[in-house]
């Protein structure tokens, strides 16, 4: 009898090995995902390098380029067609809009000067190439 009183009265304690395994689960959970959008539309486009480059104002749009010639405009695939009535009512709007062409270096570069003829075309002429800084 004088064993189960010892029983009852041992003080409830935390197990805190389980908690410090739930809570690294946690952080390699949110580590993990937070790496996924680090991309575009899972576009992962290697952009050329250069030693000297501007950063650009916000009224502009961005027109990428993949290597293998499938363009984006934003986070969405267009065709050429898509591409060009999208831009045109984007010009419309704002005359003075800054178009910046963002190409894979292992892209042709009949790609580049068809994007870029579409933005002379419709009566762009504020554009720009997107580089990668040296340094990096």
């Amino acid at each position: 009898m004088i064993a189960r009183r010892m029983g009852r009265n041992k003080k409830p304690t935390v197990q805190i090995v389980p908690l410090i395994d739930i809570i690294f689960s946690v952080l390699v959970f949110f580590m993990l995902a937070t790496t996924f959008k680090t991309h575009p539309a899972g576009l992962n486009l290697e952009l050329p390098r250069a030693a000297s480059y501007d950063r650009q104002a916000s009224s502009q749009i961005t027109i990428s380029i993949a290597k293998d010639g499938r363009m984006f405009l934003g986070e969405r695939q267009v065709n050429t067609n898509t591409l060009r009535s999208e831009v045109k009512s984007a010009l419309d709007k704002r005359p003075d809009l800054f178009v910046i062409i963002k190409a894979d270096r292992e892209a042709r570069y009949d790609y580049v000067v068809q994007v870029m003829d579409v933005v002379r075309q419709l009566g762009g002429y504020r554009f720009g190439l997107a580089v990668e800084p040296r340094g990096r």
